[in-house]
């Protein structure tokens, strides 16, 4: 019996991000890793699902319904307690955990719908995903240089690393030099001073754009 290639990549994507989730569970209980760095980790890993979404599937519909799984899922882990299990507990920083798939939501709809391109939806994806990612484990690590951006503690090492992710990404991506850096250049600044999580959406959703609008 052959499998429909959007059902057999929905099922990729949920087994994807329980995977992901059941590691990081692993690592915080067992390994005794910190909730900052479990929680960084899911971040990157997760994001890694815009190539399943880009490569997988071809129908919107199935494309759809993996965002709007996991935005019913993480409101229920965030909402429900169940975040206490990852060592979370911060529940204006935990929304973070539902604006994320709420983005995925809005680029799919945008990407089948033409308005962005395959390129600019990974590019936004992954300069959340791994740019803000790898700024917080990096940061929190050699971050010497702090400051306060609305509240929240921040480090210029740890942007540094934001800008220098985002750039290496879009160059990757085919972008030119001058796009990539205005690509990277925003992305820091939104990471930097978007508070509550909310960098989930302006972060991914913005950088996107500006991909769009360089063509």
């Amino acid at each position: 019996m052959v499998v429909d290639q959007n059902i057999f990549s929905l099922f990729v994507s949920i087994c994807f991000v329980c995977f992901t989730v059941l590691v990081a569970f692993l690592l915080y209980r067992f390994l005794h890793i910190r909730n900052e760095t479990v929680r960084k980790l899911i971040h990157i890993t997760v994001s890694n699902w815009v190539f399943i979404l880009v490569y997988g599937f071809d129908n919107i519909g199935y494309a759809l319904l993996g965002p709007i799984m996991f935005i019913f899922i993480n409101t229920v882990f965030v909402y429900g307690g169940f975040g206490r299990y990852l060592g979370m507990g911060d529940r204006k920083r935990d929304n973070g955990l539902i604006y994320f798939p709420i983005t995925l939501l809005i680029l799919t709809l945008s990407y089948y719908k033409g308005i962005i391109r395959e390129c600019d939806v990974i590019l936004g994806v992954l300069a959340m995903g791994y740019g803000d990612g790898l700024a917080a484990l990096i940061g929190s690590r050699i971050g010497k240089h702090k400051y306060n951006a609305f509240g929240a503690n921040k480090s210029y090492e740890g942007s540094f690393v934001m800008f220098v992710t985002t750039l290496i990404i879009a160059l990757l991506l085919g972008y030119s030099i001058p796009v990539s850096l205005i690509v990277a250049v925003v992305a820091t600044i939104l990471e930097s001073i978007t508070p509550l999580g909310l960098d989930n959406l302006t972060v991914p959703i913005m950088t996107a754009l500006i991909g769009v609008i360089s063509c």
